[in-house]
Formats: C-alpha cells, sequence, structure tokens
C-alpha cells in the first residue's frame, strides 16, 4: 500500500481520522492494537495537536478507545460498530433515494448521469480509484440533495465522514466488482428516473450494506 499523504484541502484532524480508519477498516491496525498518537503523527509528519483531535471523534465512533496511563487501542468492535453505522447511513440514504423518485428535477439527473458516465469510463479503462470514489461520492451527494429536504441532508452529512472512509477501501477491490457497483448505481438511478420510490430505496439499502460488508470482511 502507498504512503498516505496530508493534503491541504480537508482539516488535519479529518484527514487524519480517515487515514486511521482506513487502516482500521483494511486490517493494517488490528483489533486490540496499541496505536499512539507521537506514532501516527510521525508516519503523517504532523504535530500530535491534531492527532489528539482526531482520536477524540475515532472514540466517539466507537473505532478505538484509552485507557488511563496505558494508552489508546483499536476496539475489538470496531467493525460491529461500523456495520451499525451502515445501518442507520443505509437507512437515511434509502430514504434519499425514496424522496428523490418523488422531487428530482431534470437537472438533478443530468448531472447524476453525469457523474455515473464519468465513473463507468474510468471503471473500464482501470482508472484512478480515487477519482472513481469522487464520482461516486457526487452521485450520493446529489440524490440527497435531490430530495428538496434540508433536514435529510444535514443528517446524512453527519455521517459523511465514515461513509468516504469506506467507499475508499471498496473501491481499491478489483474491477469486476466496481463494475457491480457501478451498474447498481446506474439500477439506482434509474428508479428515481421512472419514480418507483420504493424499489429505489429498497435497492439502496441493499447496496450500502453490501459494500460495508465487502469492505469490513473481505480479508476474513
Amino acid at each position: 500500500m502507498n504512503k498516505p499523504e496530508i493534503i491541504e484541502v480537508a482539516p488535519l484532524r479529518e484527514q487524519i481520522a480517515d487515514i486511521v480508519r482506513r487502516m482500521i477498516i483494511n486490517g493494517e491496525l488490528e483489533s486490540e492494537q496499541k496505536i499512539s498518537e507521537r506514532q501516527i503523527g510521525k508516519m503523517l509528519n504532523v504535530s500530535t495537536t491534531p492527532v489528539k483531535e482526531a482520536f477524540r471523534t475515532l472514540q466517539a465512533e466507537g473505532l478505538i478507545y484509552s485507557l488511563p496511563r496505558k494508552g489508546s487501542f483499536v476496539s475489538s468492535h470496531s467493525k460491529e460498530n461500523l456495520m451499525q453505522y451502515s445501518l442507520i447511513r443505509s437507512a437515511l440514504d434509502g430514504i434519499a433515494a425514496y424522496l428523490a423518485a418523488q422531487f428530482a428535477e431534470p437537472e438533478d439527473i443530468e448531472y447524476m448521469q453525469g457523474e455515473l458516465q464519468k465513473s463507468r469510463e474510468l471503471i473500464i479503462s482501470h482508472g484512478d480509484s480515487s477519482e472513481i470514489s469522487k464520482h461516486n461520492y457526487n452521485y450520493h451527494v446529489r440524490i440527497r440533495t435531490a430530495t428538496k429536504n434540508n433536514f435529510l441532508v444535514h443528517l446524512t452529512t453527519m455521517v459523511a465522514s465514515m461513509d468516504n472512509s469506506i467507499r475508499q477501501v471498496v473501491n481499491k477491490t478489483d474491477f469486476d466488482e466496481l463494475m457491480m457497483r457501478q451498474q447498481e448505481h446506474e439500477k439506482i438511478l434509474q428508479t428515481i428516473i421512472d419514480r418507483k420510490s420504493y424499489e429505489a430505496e429498497q435497492l439502496m439499502i441493499v447496496h450500502i450494506r453490501k459494500a460495508t460488508e465487502k469492505a469490513l470482511y473481505a480479508a476474513e
């Protein structure tokens, strides 16, 4: 695996949390493994201050825990907690797909079709997986905003960080699997176009849960 690097876009604490989260998801950091702020700071060439902030986020998510005078450790329940998160996210995005099938406007449909076309071309050409993830992210965000429901958009934004970490891991698998998820995206969009709310919701729920299970348990 390439060494993770810090970029200048998102706040440091969020980037660090994302990197550590992905290391937990893909098994680089194992259950009950000790993890130190100094170790992560040295690996990413950053001070311990943003690492401390990132660790607080990861503790709130149930991915790591700290013991007085002993340090921080990867939770033995990290994957279970991530799977429970997936249940919440799938429910929220399922509702988003349901409402998008009712309220999506032509410009929403056109935008989502464009993002899916870009990701399809990248998959066929075995392009950059991070670019595929970006277009997938844009597609999901547009489904949420197409609901015209600001409260739902707010709720889904709250779980966006974990969503992105899982997507980055999932999209590093083989391109046959990426194409399968691409086809699922396209099928969901077609149900939105056809105004089939219930079907759109059910397809979205299954899509998200299946992808998360793949990311968390593929190596087992």
